[in-house]
């Protein structure tokens, strides 16, 4: 097998999911062809997905002495390397992938946007995985900054910002994603996590009840249920005079949203 064909076939196997398989092909390419970037940041990803970190850091390396203006193999790398704790490294060579992705002007692809600011959302979400969670907001920022009409995004940023506790922030981009989509479930159900959090309780149950569909219904119901059984419980301190020591509504884990 030449090596273009191999390449080839090292490349469908890969988008099949066949990393063993797209490893061997891809190793055959490597052997006969040292000098090829390409084939070295392909094989380091397969080898990455099959389990071998550091004959995967060597190939995405190579790939990178051979051309160190290789976009795709710097965040390939600054992936792996954040996978393993190198978090130092990692951030060098996202800030070479920026550098080198995104022209001056901004003008790229619609493809080439999508799939980047596919990356940094999915190294966002490894961050936050590991509970580096201002190094996910900046990930999710520079989606946004790729793709800012991309309301999944800029929910998935609000969520993050309301586990620091960083309520306002949180509610400004709640607030951008329901100007436009005032009927995003998602958005609405954290949207009311959010104002029960920052003290704004029939805010907080006006967004649960515009939430009507789905699984975000359930959820949206039980926290109206929740609420009125603390405004029952605080009716009735009141009543017995005992004072208003009841227990907030809003006491729940952040991260269960």
């Amino acid at each position: 097998m030449d090596v273009h064909t191999a390449f080839a076939q090292g490349q469908s196997l890969m988008n099949a999911g066949r990393y063993d398989e797209a490893v061997r092909a891809l190793e055959h390419v490597a052997y006969h062809r040292p000098d090829y970037p390409d084939v070295h940041n392909l094989l380091g990803v397969a080898l990455s997905m099959t389990g071998a970190p550091l004959r995967a850091e060597s190939h995405l390396q190579r790939a990178l002495e051979l051309n160190p203006r290789y976009a795709e193999a710097h965040l390939n790398l600054a992936i792996l390397l954040s996978e393993r704790g190198a978090y130092h490294a990692s951030r060098d060579h996202l800030r070479e992938f920026d550098r080198l992705a995104v022209p001056a002007d901004g003008s790229l692809p619609e493809a080439a946007l999508d799939d980047l600011a596919k990356r940094h959302s999915d190294l966002a979400e490894r961050y936050r995985s590991h509970g580096l969670n201002e190094e996910a907001e900046s990930e999710l920022r520079r989606a946004l900054r790729l793709r800012p009409a991309y309301r999944d995004l800029r929910v998935a940023l609000a969520r993050l910002l309301f586990e620091g506790s960083k309520l306002d922030e949180a509610a400004e981009q709640l607030d951008r994603v329901l100007q436009q989509h005032d009927d995003y479930d998602q958005a609405q159900l954290l949207r009311g996590r959010v104002e029960l959090q920052r003290g704004h309780p029939e805010a907080a149950r006006a967004a649960w009840r515009r939430v009507r569909v789905g699984t975000a219904a359930v959820q949206a119901r039980a926290w109206l249920e929740r609420l009125a059984r603390h405004d029952a419980s605080v009716e009735t301190v009141r009543g017995n005079g005992s004072g208003s020591g009841a227990d907030r509504a809003d006491g729940a884990d952040a991260s269960t949203a």
